[in-house]
Formats: C-alpha cells, sequence, structure tokens
C-alpha cells in the first residue's frame, strides 16, 4: 500500500506541473571566468513538484568551446543558505530570496565560449519564450596557477591537468591524504549542535601544505547527507525527511562550502554517496558496531524503506523505482559539483558488501549488485565525461559477482581492510599485509587503478588505544610510505582522522605529498616487490632493512623506501611494553613512558639492527654490468639529499642479477655516529645511467 501511495503522489506532481510552459527568466554570470575555474550561471524557472527528477523537468545548458566541440551539463534547483559559527557550532540560515536555479561548468580551453539553455518538462515543452535561439557569450582567459580535472593516465596511476606557460599539460597526481568522513556535534547523543562546515575548516586548515586528499561521505544521516532524516531540522519534534522530490539543501550547502574551502586549500575530495550503515538492520548493528539502537543510519530509518516502501535492503538494487531515484540523485551531484576539479573520482558506495555483514550472500545477489554498480557506472559516465568513478566493497567474500559485473563499468577499484596485526611477538607489518591485499585486487582487474582507500586496526578493546600508544605516528609513517610504492594510485589512506588530528599527525603527510608532487607521470608498467622473504604474513629482511619498491618493465627506473626494522611501530613498543598472555601488547597503561616511542630521546634511539647498510634488489630484464645512479631523499622532508647520490653496477650472483645500494650513513649510521633521522628510513630512486 506504501509503495502504491508513493507512485500516486508522484503522479500528481506530474500532472500539476506538466502543463505551463517553462519560463527562463533572469539570467546572470560572470562575463569572464579563467581556465579551471567555475563559471555558474544563476537564473530562474518556477516551482516543480520534484525539481530533481528530469522527466519533471530537465535542465540543461550546452557549452561551445573555441574549437567548436561542445559539452553539455545538467543544472540543478538551489535553495540558499548562510551560516554562522556560534560556541563553536554551526548555526544555518535561509536566504529564500536567492533561491533560483544553477547551472555550474569548468571551461578547459582559453578563448570565446558560447552556451544556450533548454528546459524541457514532462510533455516535452521547452522554456524557449523569452531567450529562442539566443546563445550566451563569456571569455576564458589562462591562468597557469589553475590545475584541472583529475583521470586516469593509465592502468596503475592518475594524472591532473595543469596549465605551465600558458599551455595545458598533465602531472602525475596521488593522492595523499586521510579518511574525514563527517563532522561530529556538541550533543552526540541526541545529534544537535553540529559542528559541521567549521570543523572541516578546521580540518582543513591540518591539512593544507600537507595533504592533498581526504574522503567525505554523503551519507551521514545525523551529520552530512543530501537524503534521510535530518536531526538538526525537525517537523512536529521529529527529524524532517529528505528523500526524491524534497532532498536536504542545507546539507548540500555545507558540502557546497567544504568542496569550495578545500579547493581554496589544495586538497581533493573523493565524496561517497551511500553507505552500508543506512542499509543494516539494527538488531545486529548494535552488536556488530555497538552502536546505539535508536541510531538514524539504519534500515528502519531509510527513506527507501519507510517511504518507498522496499522491505528488504536488497531490493534498492533491484527495484526500478528505486534505481531511478538514485540515479536522480546522482544526477543531483553531478550537477551541483560536477564543475570542480578538486572532486578526485565519485564514489558510489562504503562498502557495499556490509549491507550482508555477517551472512555471505548468494551469487545472485552478488549479481544484482554488480548490475547496479554497472547500471550507475554507465548513468555517471553518460553525464559526466570528467570524474572517474569507484565503489568500496569492505568485505570480499561472496562478492564475485559483483567483481565480474559491477567492477567492470568502474575506473578505480578500491578496498578497506582493518585488523590487528600488533602483537607484540610479531613481526608481522601492516605494510606488507596491504601490499598483499593490493596485489589481490589488481590480479583480478589488472586494468584499474588501486586504492586502499581505507585502513587501521580494528576498534576491538584489545587496539582502542592504538593510536595514542604511537603519539608520533611510526606505524602510519612506515606504512604510508611503503604503500605509495606499492604500483597503487595513492599510499593507502587511514581510517581514524579524528585520532590523527588530537595527537597533530596530519602533518606527517607533507614529505610524501612533496615527493609525490616531483614524481613525472609514470608508466602503467611498474611492479610492486619487497627484498624480504614471506613468512605468513610476515617478512624477514636482509641486515634487518625492510624495502618496499617498484620496478618498471625495462628495470630503468626503480622507486622505493626502506628502513631499519628497529624503527617499526612493534620493535619500538616491545622497547617499552611487554606481551599480556594473549600476545597482544598490554593496554592498560605504558610500562617505560621514557622510550623513544613516546619521547624521541635521541639517547633512547635504538642501535642499528644490524652492521650492513646493503640492500640487494633482484633484477631480470638489464644486462650484467648496467651501470645505475641512487638518489636518496629524507622522508621527514620529502626533499633529496644530493650529498648522498651514488653509483652502483648490475652484478650477477648466485644464477640471478643483483644491484646492491648503501643505505646512507646520515640515515644510520652503523658506527655510532650523530644521526638526526627520526624514523631510521630514507626512499630512493634508482634509474638507468
Amino acid at each position: 500500500m506504501m509503495r502504491k501511495l508513493f507512485l500516486l503522489v508522484c503522479l500528481a506532481g506530474l500532472m500539476a506541473t506538466g502543463f505551463s510552459q517553462p519560463s527562463l527568466s533572469q539570467v546572470s554570470f560572470k562575463p569572464s571566468v579563467a581556465i579551471f575555474d567555475l563559471l555558474e550561471i544563476d537564473f530562474q524557472l518556477g516551482a516543480y513538484a520534484n525539481p530533481y527528477d528530469p522527466e519533471v523537468i530537465d535542465v540543461t545548458a550546452e557549452f561551445t568551446g573555441p574549437d567548436g566541440q561542445t559539452q553539455t551539463v545538467p543544472g540543478f534547483y538551489y535553495e540558499a543558505y548562510r551560516f554562522a559559527e556560534k560556541e563553536g557550532y554551526e548555526v544555518a540560515f535561509r536566504q529564500k530570496a536567492s533561491d533560483g536555479w544553477k547551472i555550474r561548468f569548468t571551461p578547459d580551453a582559453a578563448g570565446d565560449w558560447t552556451f544556450k539553455l533548454n528546459a524541457r518538462d514532462k510533455n516535452g515543452l521547452q522554456a524557449l519564450t523569452a531567450y529562442e535561439g539566443k546563445a550566451f557569450a563569456f571569455q576564458c582567459f589562462s591562468r597557469d596557477t589553475n590545475e584541472g580535472f583529475i583521470s586516469k593516465a593509465n592502468l596503475l596511476f592518475l594524472k591532473r591537468e595543469a596549465m605551465v606557460d600558458q599551455q595545458k599539460q598533465y602531472r602525475s597526481f596521488f593522492p595523499v591524504g586521510p579518511n574525514i568522513p563527517w563532522y561530529l556535534c556538541a550533543d552526540i547523543l541526541r545529534y544537535q549542535k553540529p559542528y559541521g562546515i567549521y570543523e572541516y575548516e578546521r580540518y582543513i586548515d591540518s591539512l593544507s601544505g600537507n595533504a592533498n586528499y581526504m574522503r567525505v561521505w554523503l551519507c551521514r544521516y545525523q551529520f552530512l547527507s543530501l537524503y534521510g532524516p535530518e536531526q538538526t531540522i525537525r517537523t512536529n519534534g521529529l527529524p524532517t525527511v529528505y528523500f526524491d522530490s524534497k532532498l536536504n539543501q542545507k546539507d548540500a550547502a555545507e558540502f557546497d562550502h567544504i568542496v569550495r574551502y578545500a579547493a581554496d586549500h589544495g586538497i581533493t575530495i573523493m565524496p561517497c554517496v551511500f553507505t552500508f550503515g543506512d542499509f543494516f538492520d539494527e538488531a545486529w548493528a548494535v552488536q556488530a558496531l555497538q552502536s546505539f539502537a535508536s541510531m538514524p543510519s539504519a534500515w528502519s530509518h531509510n527513506p527507501y524503506h519507510t517511504i518507498l516502501g522496499l522491505k528488504e535492503p536488497v531490493e534498492f538494487f533491484t527495484d526500478p523505482e528505486a534505481r531511478r531515484i538514485s540515479k536522480n540523485l546522482l544526477r543531483y551531484i553531478v550537477a551541483r559539483w560536477g564543475y570542480a576539479t578538486n572532486i578526485m573520482c565519485w564514489e558510489l558506495w562504503n562498502e557495499v558488501a556490509n549491507v550482508f555483514w555477517g551472512a555471505t550472500p548468494d551469487v545472485t545477489v552478488g549479481q544484482a549488485i554488480g548490475e547496479w554498480h554497472s547500471e550507475m557506472a554507465s548513468y555517471l559516465h553518460s553525464i559526466d565525461q570528467k570524474h572517474p568513478v569507484t565503489t568500496s566493497l569492505g568485505n570480499y567474500t561472496g562478492m564475485e559477482g559483483l567483481l565480474d559485473t559491477g567492477f567492470g563499468g568502474l575506473d578505480l577499484i578500491q578496498e578497506h581492510y582493518y585488523d590487528n596485526i600488533q602483537k607484540a611477538r610479531s613481526r608481522e607489518l601492516m605494510s606488507y599485509v596491504l601490499l598483499q591485499r593490493r596485489n589481490r585486487f589488481k590480479w583480478i582487474h589488472p586494468a584499474k587503478p588501486f586504492l586502499m582507500g581505507e585502513y587501521g586496526l580494528n576498534s576491538s578493546e584489545k587496539d582502542a588505544d592504538y593510536v595514542h600508544k604511537d603519539p608520533h605516528g611510526f606505524d602510519l609513517h612506515n606504512t604510508t610510505w611503503a604503500s605509495l610504492f606499492s604500483a597503487s594510485l595513492g599510499p593507502a589512506s587511514f581510517w581514524y582522522w579524528q585520532d590523527l588530528s588530537t595527537l597533530d599527525l596530519f602533518r606527517g603527510f607533507k614529505p610524501i605529498k612533496v615527493f609525490a608532487e616531483n614524481l613525472p607521470l609514470l608508466s602503467a608498467w611498474f611492479t610492486p616487490a619487497t627484498t624480504g622473504t614471506p613468512r605468513g604474513n610476515a617478512l624477514v629482511f636482509p641486515n634487518n632493512l625492510q624495502t618496499f619498491y617498484m620496478v618498471n618493465e625495462t628495470e630503468d627506473t626503480i622507486y622505493g623506501w626502506c628502513q631499519d626494522t628497529a624503527f617499526s611501530y612493534q620493535a619500538l613498543r616491545r622497547l617499552t611494553e611487554p606481551a599480556a598472555s594473549d600476545g597482544h601488547f598490554k593496554t592498560d597503561n605504558i610500562i617505560d613512558t621514557t622510550g623513544y616511542l613516546y619521547t624521541l630521546d635521541p639517547s633512547k634511539r635504538p642501535a642499528p639492527s644490524s652492521k650492513k647498510n646493503t640492500i640487494t634488489i633482484t633484477l631480470t630484464q638489464q644486462p650484467v654490468g648496467t651501470r645505475y645512479v641512487v638518489r636518496w631523499f629524507d622522508t621527514e622532508t620529502g626533499l633529496e639529499l644530493k650529498e648522498e647520490a651514488t653509483t652502483t653496477t648490475l652484478k650477477a650472483r648466485w644464477f640471478q642479477k643483483q644491484l646492491d645500494i648503501e643505505m646512507p650513513s646520515s640515515i644510520r649510521d652503523v658506527d655510532g655516529g650523530v644521526v638526526h633521522n627520526t624514523f631510521g628510513d630514507a626512499v630512493f630512486i634508482i634509474y638507468k645511467e
């Protein structure tokens, strides 16, 4: 009955608005704009029962560039909001006088542009009364400081357009930064007094100059979400529910601000549209995630269930009406933010497989989810040719159908990985586990760049105090540097952003960002490797120098990172805390608060774990006698240690061809000299002389 009522309401809306011809008026825009900057066109069109449905009112603009090529972008309905900060939290104010319609467009070529506006309603009537045949004009001028859109460079990496000497060229782009999916509230139990855009400003201020990327959710009901119950806006004392014909314009205005503020500070964004938390059952959510039973993010609050009337979450992927509404949501997202050059890509789902947490979905369910992804990715590509499309799985088991069908239409692939591998007696490394996961996904989909979109320790009691037991971010430092050389599109992205903020560890991304920004466009033929010998999920390294690197197909270029294993997180923590009876580190206290892990006291710095600085890399393609140049880089600045540059020769040894490089003594002085490097590591670039 609920489903029939929903469809009747939609039909009534169409009938009520379908017989008056659209009328465009009050068109305004700037006469000139810089390349890769926003051209925003404001106009009035009238009221529609569902301004988010192109079957009711389809608004587009067709742009013609200096080369005669055309680009068509959708328009969107806009409600104006103003924000103010009160005692640290956000207060929103409606500004109805500024409501209307907008087109947002980013020109990608200097010169003269024209555009035409069009609005077509359900009956095919077009808005031509005031502007019949009129082509508006504006000029785009060049600006060398501007950067353009991000796209796939090849099967492994990304690239970004940039202006250099008034010419467009591509630069390598490696996203370096954490997840920052939502803001919090001062009254967290009732989701009141949101910190909102001001919390994001504080995060972005901290990331500015240190990172170039963050991941943001558009699907957190109690914070930032375009649909679902809005806790801070209430009707008859209950949260106002946004869905289909009424999206959350206040939260859309928040994201407007976040996107612009991030762009001004050099931060790109991966927005996520849906998350599994909105689709799971509360009963097991409490058990699995130890959350409140009344939390807004749950299936019982989901308007696809409460308004549309879907009975089970799986129907979201198969129901035609649900698919139509989802496409309209995606269309609105593209219309409002598709202009943004600092949107790295669109992420359809956060951990879609976890909709079925605790159970393995059958093959048909996996196929349905895969087909949904294929359809939505195809739709996004049809209305937006500027941004790649991705999704994230969460739990891989039982999702072969998704991998076989749904990933086929995606541009980038992801995985999220959490585990407690930091046992006191273990030599297991998160870096190596993440490399194994990357190789597994790339084996399934070799043609798609890969990103470890989230990683961290499980949030169990034994891991709960992990970050505070690593106040200087050794594990973050080591894992991020190592994963940069895993032939992924970027280093693994850490999840626990609030801990990073508390410990002021956003600065730890800066050297990686600096180093990556200076890399040329890399080829698609890099293969990741380590010098370690696997023992389960652990590695044993010659000379106790852990080394992660990637080498291209012709073996004329190698990029990598190496570190004395005495500076791994586990090794440093073993100096301060013994193991509990179950093999984990004790979490109740710190045994030695003066240890190097906590103080960086030079007198507590670990001694070198071996007397040799030699790292040996095995090669196969180049002939014996090939000479290589070795350049070393400081992991605390990302800059080259020019005085440490050396040359080396490929030698034959034990039926293999091996390249020996010497870790700089300024990083790891085995003779006991003064060393100022904090992390006992260095980065190298090796290329054929």
